[in-house]
C-alpha cells in the first residue's frame, strides 16, 4: 500500500456525491489468508468471508501466495481453503509463492517467485477450464526502477498475464491486525470499535481516490478495490460493501473493470513505495500529490504495538 497520495484539491469529506455508473472490481490479496493462525482460524475466516461475499452479491478474485500452503501435516487442508474459492465460482490470481518485494529481490529470482505461485493455483482452476490470468504485485511494488519494472511487465506479458492494478488502495491491513490482536485478547468491545473505524476510514479513501480520479480523468472510473483474506474482513466485508454501494458504486468483475480505457495510461513510476495505480499515473502527469487519509493514529498503536 502507498503513502503518499492526496490531490492538491478535491473533496475528502467522505460524504457521498451523486454519481452515475461508478462501478469497482474487489480484489482479496494473501490468500488463503495474510497472517496465518491455528489451521481452525484459517478455515472460519476463509468460510466466513465467503459467505459475506456470497450474501453481499459481488464478484471477486482471491490473489494466492502459495508459499502459504507450506505447513507440516496441513498442506492438504489448506489447499481446500483455495478449492473454496474455486468452488464457489470465483477467479484465482497469482500474488508470488512467497510474497516478496520486487523492490528489493533480483528480477531472476523474482520470476521464478511468479512461476513457483501459480502451480496449484493453475491445478485447481484446471478442473473448471480456467488457468491463472491475474498478477498482483506483493506490496503493490513495482520494481527498483525503470528499467526492471518494464522487464518484468514485458516477461508477465509473454507469460501470459495481465497485471492486476489497484485504484482504491488503502491501510486496511492495519485495522486488520488489530482487529486480530484484539481477538486475542478477547476484546469483543474493542474489535467492534475497530470495525467501525475501519469502515468510516474506508469511505474516507474512497473519497480522495474518487477525486483524484476525476482531477486525472475528468470523471469518473471504473475502480479496482484491495482488501486481503482476514478476520476483520470475514465479519464485516458485507458491511464494507455497503459502504461502496451508498457512495453509488456497483461491484464489477475485474474483467469488466479493466476495460477502462484508463488502464492504458503511462505509467513510469517505479520506486520504493507501493501505491494506487492513480498515484502513479499523478507522478507520470506531475500533478501534485499529498498525503493520502492515514489510518487512525488509536489503530495503529494497537497493531504495531512494539513500534
Amino acid at each position: 500500500t502507498g503513502a503518499c497520495a492526496q490531490p492538491a484539491s478535491g473533496d475528502a469529506s467522505g460524504e457521498p456525491e451523486p454519481a452515475v455508473g461508478r462501478t469497482i472490481a474487489l480484489t482479496v490479496d494473501d490468500l488463503p489468508i495474510g497472517r496465518s493462525h491455528a489451521l481452525a482460524h484459517d478455515q472460519r475466516v476463509t468460510r466466513d468471508l465467503l459467505a459475506q461475499i456470497a450474501e453481499a452479491d459481488v464478484p471477486a478474485i482471491g490473489f494466492v501466495n502459495e508459499g502459504k500452503l507450506d505447513v507440516a501435516g496441513e498442506r492438504a487442508a489448506r489447499e481446500a481453503l483455495l478449492q473454496a474459492w474455486v468452488d464457489a465460482g470465483h477467479d484465482l490470481g497469482n500474488h508470488t509463492y512467497g510474497h516478496p518485494s520486487l523492490f528489493d529481490t533480483p528480477l531472476a529470482e523474482f520470476k521464478d517467485e511468479v512461476r513457483r505461485g501459480a502451480v496449484v493455483t493453475n491445478r485447481l482452476l484446471a478442473s473448471r477450464g480456467d488457468s491463472v490470468r491475474y498478477f498482483r504485485h506483493p506490496y503493490l511494488n513495482a520494481g527498483p526502477d525503470l528499467e526492471t519494472k518494464r522487464a518484468f511487465e514485458a516477461w508477465l506479458a509473454d507469460e501470459g498475464y495481465t497485471i492486476a492494478p489497484v485504484t482504491h488502495d488503502n491501510a486496511e491491513y492495519i485495522y486488520a491486525a488489530a482487529y486480530d490482536r484484539a481477538a486475542d485478547a478477547g476484546d469483543a468491545a474493542l474489535q467492534a470499535r475497530i470495525a467501525e473505524a475501519y469502515l468510516v476510514y474506508m469511505d474516507s479513501t474512497a473519497a480522495y481516490f474518487e477525486a483524484l480520479g476525476r482531477e486525472l480523468f475528468g470523471r469518473e472510473l471504473a475502480h479496482v478495490l484491495l482488501v486481503h483474506a482476514n478476520a476483520l474482513n470475514a465479519d464485516h466485508l458485507g458491511r464494507l460493501v455497503e459502504v461502496f454501494r451508498r457512495r453509488g458504486y456497483r461491484f464489477v468483475a475485474l474483467d469488466d473493470a479493466l476495460a477502462d480505457p484508463a488502464y492504458a495510461s503511462d505509467d513510469t513510476y517505479a520506486g520504493r513505495a507501493g501505491m494506487s495505480w492513480l498515484q502513479r499515473w499523478a507522478i507520470t502527469r506531475g500533478v501534485p500529490l499529498t498525503s493520502e487519509p492515514l489510518p487512525d493514529a488509536w489503530v495503529e498503536a494497537l497493531a504495531t504495538p512494539n513500534r
